[in-house]
């Protein structure tokens, strides 16, 4: 009985360490929009800042501030039309979301690309996911945070001119299909972010 009561005791306390999902238990986890380039953030890593910062006209930065220091920087050497953040796996730990505008191997046009960039070891920016499309070249995105994980919402252009709406669920190694949400209206906003 003593080994079954220590057993149980060991798995709740890697549970805890690792971030097992109890059925009702839910990780405290709040995100925060500060301003259109900063992220204020509270998870289990602790708090933090995300933000972008503008270096020239066609080179950005993402830092991750951790009290007054900058712990980790990322630099993006192409234009930035969309800056945002969300929680894409679910880990109460948030991903940044980047909208650049850039070639890439297969495809030399310049075009709207998003990255997606996570926490790792809950300090260091990492690509988690450097997508060179989605479904049809990209016009625009945000993040649906009505679910837990977070869903990319897109706004598509079709060859024949029409735009799409499309979400996205990040799974393994990139974006997966959800839906098409019903018509939407235009986000407010889109287009070229403007950074300080």
């Amino acid at each position: 009985m003593r080994l079954i009561a220590k057993t149980i005791m060991t798995v709740c306390v890697l549970c805890s360490l690792i971030g097992c999902r109890q059925k009702g238990i839910e990780r405290e986890y709040s995100l925060v929009q500060v301003d259109s380039v900063t992220f204020r953030y509270s998870s289990s890593i602790g708090e933090g800042v995300l933000r972008l910062v503008a270096v020239t006209d066609s080179t950005n930065r993402i830092e991750h501030v951790k009290g007054d220091s900058v712990v980790d920087t990322w630099k993006l050497d192409y234009p930035v039309y969309r800056f945002t953040c969300g929680d894409m796996t679910g880990d109460s730990i948030p991903e940044v979301l980047v909208g650049t505008i850039k070639t890439t191997r297969y495809r030399p046009e310049k075009d709207k690309r998003l990255f997606i960039f996570h926490l790792y070891k809950g300090r260091f920016i990492r690509p988690l996911w450097l997508g060179s499309r989605v479904g049809c070249p990209l016009i625009d995105f945000k993040v649906e945070t009505d679910s837990m994980p977070n869903l990319v919402h897109t706004w598509e252009r079709k060859d024949n001119g029409d735009t799409i709406e499309v979400l996205y669920q990040l799974k393994g190694f990139g974006l997966k299909y959800m839906a098409s949400p019903p018509a939407l209206p235009r986000r407010e906003g889109a287009g070229r972010l403007k950074t300080k």
